[in-house]
């Protein structure tokens, strides 16, 4: 099995979720290099519904299905990712919609399930306060990794990080995310 594979979806190049990635990354002894989502084209689902016979997409090429190989060989899985309106990124979004084609084929025993894995995960929210900022996103992520055989081991949930240089700013998130990367064991 591969490296962990880090995973920014912010579509903001070197905002605060990319930097946690970098850290997160750099904290590792492996140093695996982030990936950012926004560098892969990826076609929304259609909902067409053909992947329910045979558990394959036919959208077609585009970044989706290399990105679920990546997902399928790592030893883990790190994603950084803004908040958007409580929520992810429509781009994460519809990365995400997209593995329907791997939930189906895992219902039409096409796809067994594998090795669990661990994935951690860390949000980075601007507003300060709200009660339920994380609690969309959170059961979004979870069935997500669920199809990968990837389980959420910890989360953490950043506040107050707006602008692009809040994160660099803060050293108790920039110590949150090294504790979390060091706890990982890899």
């Amino acid at each position: 099995m591969n490296d962990p594979l880090v995973i920014s979806l912010s579509p903001r190049a070197g905002g605060n979720s990319d930097q946690a990635a970098a850290l997160f990354a750099r904290s590792l002894d492996l140093s695996p290099r982030p990936v950012f989502l926004r560098d892969h084209v990826l076609e929304p689902c259609t909902g067409c519904g053909a992947c329910a016979d045979d558990g394959r997409c036919r959208i077609g090429a585009d970044g989706a299905e290399e990105l679920f190989t990546r997902l399928d060989s790592a030893c883990g899985v790190v994603l950084t990712a803004p908040v958007y309106f409580y929520h992810l990124p429509s781009q994460a979004k519809a990365w995400i919609d997209r593995a329907q084609s791997r939930y189906m084929a895992r219902q039409r025993g096409l796809r067994l399930p594998g090795f669990v894995r661990p994935a951690y995960v860390v949000l980075v929210a601007g507003r300060t306060r709200g009660e339920h900022l994380f609690a969309g996103i959170l059961p979004t992520l979870r069935y997500f990794l669920e199809v990968f055989d990837l389980r959420m081991e910890n989360t953490l949930c950043l506040r107050g990080l707006d602008q692009a240089e809040d994160f660099s700013r803060d050293r108790a998130a920039a110590d949150a995310v090294r504790d979390l990367a060091r706890s990982s064991g890899w």
